[in-house]
């Protein structure tokens, strides 16, 4: 009979393993299985301290790191991360939060807690700190205070009702919540070798430079409180060409990777599938010299200084082809230098040589007297195409007749030294604009009357960033972006062309991928088919 039992036994405990191994557990979580390999471009600085790198790496960091909140997927709305809630004073200065209780940190390193929140914002905005928000943060931030152990209080320097969106959900570092005792007892270069957060995933391997990003579950991550990813591992693979990606995509050694727009076809042809981010970013073009609140990057002698030639240089472009041609489909005609709400919606200029040609000739261009620019082209990431955009843009100029373009191929750190020495007043230049989750954040960015990356400005345009700065009401702010980026369209701020979707190529190991506007995250939430 005790033979017997003992055999019974063994069935039952074989049976059990089995059942856990195939992906059950009473709670109906299946265990993480298999190997997702993903082929990135860059993998940036290759830190894993949120304040030693910039925004880049959260590809990878956002599977072993928390945010304070999350973008949801579909709308891009706050939805709570790490922080169960928060409030903002009436006069928008202070800020309340309510950090989520039982959240632990890996390998028994303990609950977090406001605590961590407060170490965590203290060392983004350190002098020292390189992180993506860091300096916008310092601008912002007067005192951090924990009032209780799940409870932290931020007070600003000034009222800022984006702050949740702008800078502390997960598509930014200023979110990102790291285990103090940890990092204070081993100290940043351990921390940085050996990362320890509250994600579902951790480094499997230290790190080599240039070498894959293996990433494994953290043990028991069936019972995370956020999510139990569906598989095992991920490995990042570092390969910058992209021709290589394809071919592995095409080989099976690749699951994930972005590539570009005329391998849409090949790799649809193939028969995998592409993922695209919708509306990830806007090639465009920038004036020099149009800021009116700075001397420096003020010159009412450069052509375009004319409104009617900016509108004219805007009318001369057929958006909808080159969304055709270049983007292959994956691109819609852009009426605003960045794909965030409020902005995304604006009509774009018309393709109408008709009327371009007509105000050039009312600013005094003919064919005796051609329009002449100087057009510096450069590449970005996303942005590879930005070269050819500009050979693009400058053949519907030409064709014209009245407008000479002299093209100057060359690189962003160029173009970046001579615009913060105001140097760039002479020339335009092609650039990328990023997404956001709201417009206020490129708005201080790229048109602040004061900023060293501003483009242009004008009394008119400060104005009303003052005001969308100092507004507390959500509904209003929302009235205000939308003046803003209209502004910015019929004055012919820029010449933005169209809004890019960054397409990724994905293997038949790839089920759902949620993703945002924003960048390629959420890793941890990509299903088996």
């Amino acid at each position: 009979m005790k033979k017997v039992k003992s055999v019974i036994f063994c069935v039952l405990m074989a049976l059990i393993l089995l059942f856990s191994l195939i992906g059950g557990g009473c709670d109906g979580v299946k265990a993480p299985t298999d190997t997702l390999t993903v082929a990135l471009s860059t993998f940036a600085e290759e830190t894993f301290l949120p304040w030693n790198g910039g925004v880049a790496r959260q590809t990878y960091l956002g599977l072993i790191y928390e945010f304070l909140a999350y973008a949801d997927p579909e709308t891009a709305e706050p939805q709570p991360g790490l922080a169960t809630s928060w409030d903002m004073s009436a006069d928008g200065m202070t800020w309340t939060f309510e950090i989520r209780e039982g959240v632990q940190f890996h390998e028994d390193w303990g609950e977090l807690t406001a605590e961590d929140v407060k170490y965590s914002w203290e060392r983004m905005i350190d002098e020292e700190s390189i992180g993506s928000p860091a300096s916008q943060m310092r601008d912002l931030i007067d005192t951090i205070e924990v009032t209780d152990t799940h409870e932290v209080v931020l007070t600003l320097q000034t009222p800022y009702a984006e702050l949740i969106p702008s800078l502390l959900m997960d598509y930014n570092a200023g979110g990102m919540i790291v285990c103090k005792d940890y990092v204070e007892e081993v100290g940043d270069d351990d921390a940085n070798a050996h990362p320890i957060g509250t994600g579902p995933y951790t480094l499997a391997e230290e790190h080599q430079a240039a070498g894959p990003i293996v990433l494994e579950v953290i043990d028991g991550v069936e019972d995370h409180w956020r999510v139990t990813p569906e598989f095992k591992t991920v490995t990042f693979l570092l390969v910058p060409e992209e021709a290589t990606r394809v071919n592995m995509l095409l080989a099976g050694e690749a699951d994930l990777a972005p590539i570009s727009y005329d391998s849409v076809e090949t790799i649809e042809n193939e028969g995998l599938r592409v993922v695209s981010i919708p509306d990830n970013w806007v090639p465009l073009i920038w004036f020099g010299g149009i800021t009116e609140t700075q001397e420096a990057r003020y010159d009412p002698d450069q052509p375009w200084f004319d409104l009617r030639v900016r509108q004219a240089l805007n009318y001369a472009i057929d958006r909808q082809e080159i969304a055709d041609t270049i983007f292959h489909g994956e691109a819609t005609p852009a009426g605003s230098s960045n794909p965030v709400p409020g902005w995304i919606d604006i009509v774009p200029y018309p393709y109408d040589t008709a009327m371009a040609i007509q105000l050039l000739e009312d600013a005094g261009y003919d064919e005796d007297n051609p329009l002449e620019v100087t057009l510096k082209t450069l590449t970005a990431n996303p942005g590879a195409e930005l070269p050819i955009i500009g050979e693009a843009v400058a053949g519907y100029w030409e064709a014209l007749g009245v407008v000479d373009v002299t093209i100057i191929p060359t690189d962003w750190g160029s173009v970046r030294s001579e615009l913060l020495a105001a140097q760039s007043n002479s020339y335009l230049f092609t650039q990328r604009g990023q997404p956001f989750a709201e417009a206020l954040t490129p708005a201080t960015i790229f048109y602040a009357p004061t900023g060293p990356f501003t483009s242009y400005a004008t009394e008119e345009s400060a104005a009303l960033l003052d005001e969308m700065l100092s507004e507390l009401d959500a509904d209003r702010r929302v009235e205000l972006a939308e003046d803003f980026g209209q502004l910015l369209h019929d004055d012919a701020a820029g010449i933005f062309i169209v809004y890019a979707n960054e397409p990724y190529g994905a293997s038949d190991k790839v089920g759902e991928w949620p993703t945002i506007r924003m960048r390629p995250f959420n890793i941890e939430l990509i299903t088996h088919p």
